[in-house]
């Protein structure tokens, strides 16, 4: 089973209600975290207090955390990580942990010639992935500080070239991967486009599969593979102001519904909604119409909770202040 903590479901600006963006995914095998934004080991911190409610259900544990999937370098996306790694390191964590993330081709190449420690080219933008990278790595996350080793995996997500870099040195990887141990699910990132280097996750199971956009204008998520069993689409815009999102390359809750329906996703739900949006009733009518009752959709809040199961079942689970309330998004495969 596929269990997807939604711990974040607010745009870059976060509101009383919604944090920014993060979220963690349980597996058998292990967990991996998504895009941990400003504030995101508190919200850890939190979700694993809520799951004391749920009898039978595996605690968030951060030594069992694989790795972490990066899909762009925006802070609201990024900048909870380090004390992350930190505080895992305090808690007596030991076991090695990958960090990955895209990057430009330029910057690809760069990295190739020059290493991961070279100095970055003039210009260099500050949400680049790879320059953050260094700026955790200076600031301590290292395994002489943290007590555990870390493998930063950079790639270029349209050409499929990808490189893995530890104290060791820096050596070639592939685009489809699994964290160490990990032997039924692999993870792949996903071609999107938004106004830096970013990509969407894809987590496959034995018989699952779940994709996490990150930021992306739509169209912007493209793959070959089989629909995935749900799609976690951000949806920061309404159509009425398609012109916004297109000039900022973020998604209307109608285009996130189109991408859904071009990858043939099974079930869609909504997430990063702007701090404007008082009400997510119309995103979620708005994607509905586009879907035309073929694919069930949901809008996300914070604590919320997606499983599928391996017949393809899809619950959306709503956080309560006990538990959740478990509803059927996506019925299994028949």
């Amino acid at each position: 089973m596929l269990d997807l903590h939604v711990l974040g479901t607010a745009s870059a600006r976060p509101t009383t209600k919604r944090a920014v963006s993060g979220s963690v995914l349980a597996c058998p095998e292990g967990l991996v975290i998504i895009d941990p934004g400003e504030g995101f080991q508190d919200r850890f911190t939190v979700a694993r207090r809520h799951l004391k409610s749920e009898a039978g259900t595996p605690r968030l544990r951060s030594r069992r955390v694989a790795a972490v999937l990066l899909t762009h370098g925006h802070l609201d996306h990024t900048w909870g990580l380090l004390p992350w790694l930190q505080t895992s390191g305090l808690d007596g964590r030991t076991e090695p942990l990958v960090v990955a993330g895209p990057v430009d081709a330029q910057t690809f190449d760069h990295l190739h010639e020059h290493g991961f420690h070279s100095l970055p080219p003039e210009g260099l933008a500050a949400s680049d992935v790879w320059r953050q990278m260094r700026v955790w790595h200076d600031l301590g996350a290292t395994e002489e500080l943290l007590g555990y080793p870390l493998v930063w995996r950079l790639g270029h997500v349209a050409s499929g070239r990808w490189m893995d870099v530890t104290a060791a040195g820096t050596v070639e990887s592939t685009a489809v991967w699994s964290p160490a141990g990990w032997a039924e699910h692999r993870l792949t990132p996903v071609v999107s486009r938004h106004s830096v280097p970013s990509c969407g996750w894809r987590i496959d199971g034995p018989s699952t599969a779940l994709v996490v956009s990150g930021d992306t204008a739509s169209p912007g998520l493209d793959s070959d593979l089989p629909g995935p069993d749900v799609l976690v689409h951000e949806a920061t815009y309404l159509e009425e102001h398609a012109d916004r999102a297109e000039g900022h390359l973020h998604s209307t809750a109608a285009g996130a519904a189109r991408t859904a329906l071009h990858l043939d996703a099974r079930g869609l739900a909504l997430t990063h909604f702007s701090a404007r949006l008082a009400d997510v009733g119309p995103s979620v009518a708005e994607a509905a119409a586009v879907l035309g009752g073929g694919v069930p959709c949901v809008a996300l809040n914070d604590g919320d909770r997606l499983t599928v199961q391996p017949d393809g079942t899809v619950h959306h689970l709503s956080r309560e202040d006990v538990g959740w309330d478990a509803r059927l998004l996506v019925e299994g495969r028949r």
